[in-house]
């Protein structure tokens, strides 16, 4: 697909949709479902495929997760594997007969790409290389620290939606001033905002400011990248249960209303992580993870101290 050069229309009132959020059985799969502000439904577990090569070993990740029963997949511009991931998905739709409304695809804007004409343009290079008509979520992957070139990222989005190229939209490692002036200046409100949560950076504040707004976050590294899974609270709460230590972690998260985006390209650890989420943590032990609170944070991507 060629680069399509386009300019933003004319902005009216903003439209702003907090509605309150429900949780859905999926049909196809086995956990929760979540409605969006907007309407939509995301499966509440998603495949990250962050530093999946874009080949073999990607692909069937991707085809052992939506055999296992995930049906949501987190890629992004900058993981460069969005090839890898729409020929495997694309695959499994044909063996199984399953609807593409049945899979979730979601893509990032990357960093270099920020500013209306640009943005628009790496939305539809990103289709072309998933080989698909549309996604179901889009985010800039990063708050430009120009605001004029972010803001002109966000109305490229809700033009991109407005014309189906797109279901959904929001954002990503956006702290508390990135949100406040989006929603000042948007005609949308962000689907979502994925953002590093665990129980050692739980970012309350900022998690409070996107549930006010009805923002659902996407907890990315739940895991901590693996860090504390040898953590003595988690550990003994694990064993109490019967569970994993990994699988404490995604279950805690889901159990805030996260999205979860557990990375694993190992068939068996795709399945585990699926397994998060067949128990209830008591008030005791909820109470005890959420004491972990440390600030601990894995990654460099968040660009503020929220």
């Amino acid at each position: 697909m060629a680069p399509i050069a386009i300019t933003p229309e004319a902005s009216p009132e903003r439209e702003i949709y907090v509605k309150k959020s429900v949780q859905v059985r999926s049909h196809s799969s086995s956990f929760s479902s979540i409605k969006l502000n907007d309407g939509n439904v995301i499966p509440q577990v998603a495949l990250g495929v962050y530093k999946a090569p874009n080949g073999q070993e990607t692909e069937d990740a991707v085809t052992a997760a939506l055999d296992a029963g995930y049906r949501h997949i987190d890629s992004a511009a900058r993981y460069a594997n969005e090839e890898a991931c729409g020929r495997a998905i694309r695959r499994w739709l044909e063996r199984t007969g399953t609807p593409r409304d049945e899979v979730f695809i979601c893509s990032k804007l990357w960093d270099a790409d920020h500013g209306f004409e640009a943005t628009f343009n790496a939305l539809c290079e990103s289709l072309d290389k998933f080989g698909l008509d549309y996604l179901d979520l889009y985010l800039i992957h990063s708050p430009a620290e120009d605001e004029e070139k972010r803001l002109e990222s966000w109305r490229a989005l809700e033009t991109a939606q407005r014309l189906g190229k797109v279901k959904s939209i929001g954002v990503s490692n956006f702290g508390a001033s990135h949100i406040e002036s989006l929603l000042e200046n948007a005609r949308v409100v962000p689907a979502v905002n994925q953002v590093e949560v665990h129980p050692f950076c739980q970012r309350q504040a900022l998690v409070d400011l996107c549930n006010e707004n009805g923002i659902r976050i996407e907890a990315y590294s739940p895991l901590a990248r693996g860090n504390k899974l040898q953590d003595p609270t988690i550990c003994a709460i694990a064993e109490k249960y019967g569970k994993t230590s990994a699988q404490v972690l995604l279950n805690w998260s889901a159990s805030r209303g996260n999205v979860v985006l557990p990375k694993s390209l190992t068939a068996h650890r795709i399945q585990s992580n699926l397994e998060s989420f067949d128990f209830k943590l008591s008030p005791e032990d909820v109470a005890a993870i959420d004491n972990l609170e440390e600030n601990y944070v894995t990654g460099s991507m968040h660009k503020s101290h929220d």
